[in-house]
């Protein structure tokens, strides 16, 4: 058999091996971990698993415009008809800052 065979079965063999310790090893962790999450009573939450454990809430934007009549706009997109109105009827957008 030639050296190139040889070392290609050997590496075949080492990866092999490389699995199982690594699965041997994964299994230990997992115990372990187990054994402290049950010990100190933790949550998901509080180990920093879930799904919004680490997002931000978002929160709507704040009103920067307000009519006359109360209705608000954030300023952010398509203005609504009433302002548009407002604007044609020869208003300034500042008038309505809040």
């Amino acid at each position: 058999m030639s050296i190139y065979k040889e070392l290609l079965a050997q590496r075949n063999e080492l990866e092999r091996q490389i699995e199982e310790a690594r699965k041997r090893e994964i299994a230990i962790a997992v115990r372990q971990v187990k054994d402290i999450i049950q010990e100190f009573g933790l949550t998901a939450a509080q180990c920093g698993f879930g799904s919004n454990s680490t997002a931000e809430v978002r929160r709507p934007a704040k009103a920067k415009y307000i009519t006359p009549d109360g209705k608000t706009w954030t300023g952010r997109g398509k203005p609504p008809n009433v302002f548009k109105a407002l604007v044609e009827a020869e208003h300034k957008m500042e008038e309505f800052l809040i």
